[in-house]
């Protein structure tokens, strides 16, 4: 074909590059909004202990470490009590009743990730040989969590 007989190129109407860029900000807004909406909620921190509630649940573990001492609890019962009674600190710490959680539920709640760590320290040991070393380090570190958090 000779080039006579080619025509000028076209413009693209005034709307085509609008419509362009109107999709391209809805998608923008779109994108902007599903991560708004999706987003986890931030973790609310557990309201300050009340009056005793530290010095009654070190009481508990001093009570339970002496029961070990005395010989009025093995390693296993031991670690079991210290267990429930950690569970309970947590429940009453949170508001929320922690008790009948897994392990993995209590370590995976955010502000019980302290009281998780422990319980899964003490779910083998309690199926261990004695060990009066192990059981000081327990009694140590759940007052340690008690006092602390």
């Amino acid at each position: 074909m000779p080039a006579a007989n080619l025509l000028p190129p076209e413009a693209y109407a005034w709307w085509v590059p609008a419509l362009g860029a109107a999709l391209l900000l809805l998608a923008g807004a779109w994108a902007l909004l599903v991560r708004g909406l999706t987003r986890p909620p931030r973790p609310v921190p557990p309201p300050p202990p009340g009056p005793g509630l530290r010095p009654r649940y070190v009481a508990e573990v001093d009570r339970l470490y002496a029961g070990y001492r005395a010989g009025a609890l093995d390693l296993r019962g031991l670690h079991l009590a210290l267990a429930r009674t950690m569970r309970e600190f947590a429940s009453e710490r949170l508001g929320t009743d922690v008790r009948s959680w897994t392990r993995a539920e209590v370590a995976g709640h955010d502000p019980t990730r302290r009281v998780g760590h422990l319980l899964a320290r003490w779910e083998e040991p309690s199926f261990a040989p004695d060990s009066d070393a192990e059981a000081g380090a327990a009694a140590a570190a759940a007052r340690e969590v008690v006092a602390t958090w």
